[in-house]
């Protein structure tokens, strides 16, 4: 079999292997080689991350590297690497930040961060997210922690009176 010119490290790649790629696979491999997650690719193509992971195996396979990076590169190497350039309207390879919704209420403390004007709200229309200010909301807060002390004190006053006065009655002398 011929073989082309020795990449990096020592890797020799037989030609025509890459004729056997399909273009799906070779879709995952560029967008490998630029640093994409399986996750991220699945999203980017519109399959599963396992449905990538499986197109990926199997270009490994057909090209008999020991890895997708290693694949990435063979491809890259044949096709050129400037096609694999960032453009500008490219995002870097940045974690997004998700959108809080109205309720949030997936995301503990979500109240505390709304109040404390820490959560930004999807599709707010530029309106205010809370006409407070923050020492206003702070009060709030603090408020809200007295009522709810004050009010357990209170339940637990009336359960000692209770129980003190069943027990008053359990001891009283019958007459």
């Amino acid at each position: 079999m011929e073989r082309a010119p020795a990449q990096a490290k020592g890797e020799t790649w037989p030609r025509g292997a890459l004729d056997q790629l399909t273009e799906a696979q070779r879709e995952c491999l560029r967008l490998v080689y630029t640093h994409h997650s399986s996750k991220e690719i699945a999203e980017i193509v519109g399959i599963s991350p396992s449905a990538v992971d499986k197109r990926l195996e199997r270009a490994v396979q057909i090209l008999g590297v020991p890895s997708r990076f290693a694949a990435a590169r063979m491809l890259a190497a044949e096709e050129g690497s400037a096609a694999y350039e960032q453009t500008t309207s490219e995002p870097f390879d940045l974690p997004s930040t998700p959108s809080i919704s109205r309720t949030a209420a997936g995301e503990p403390l979500w109240l505390v961060r709304r109040l404390m004007g820490l959560a930004s709200i999807a599709g707010s229309g530029g309106e205010a997210r809370n006409p407070l200010t923050k020492g206003q909301r702070l009060g709030v807060i603090v408020g809200l922690i007295f009522l709810i002390s004050m009010s357990s004190m209170a339940l637990l006053n009336l359960g000692q009176t209770l129980s003190s006065l069943a027990g008053s009655s359990r001891t009283a002398p019958n007459r």
